[in-house]
């Protein structure tokens, strides 16, 4: 898995991308296998970069591990949570 920075909270997995296509100046359409279209308003340059492993756009792996622990640890949180307000009901 390579997880890119497109944009400032835009993240995709370059493995599952079909196509990019320049959407005007400053817009990108990207397809994915899916079927799935992004349109970030980010020039085509830019997207190319992220994909193509430019150091700006890359996500270290360190980073995409915290992030999915302390996804999986909120998601562990609510769930507790939720239990403990069902259980006072």
């Amino acid at each position: 898995m390579k997880l890119v920075k497109i944009d400032e909270d835009f993240y995709l997995n370059s493995d599952f991308i079909k196509s990019v296509e320049a959407d005007g100046e400053n817009s990108t359409d990207i397809t994915m296998k899916n079927g799935e279209v992004f349109s970030p308003n980010v020039p085509i340059k830019k997207v190319l970069d992220a994909i193509c492993g430019s150091e700006e756009h890359l996500v270290d792996e360190a980073i995409i591990e915290m992030l999915y622990k302390a996804n999986k640890k909120s998601s562990e949180t609510n769930e507790l949570l939720l239990n403990r307000l069902k259980s006072l009901s």
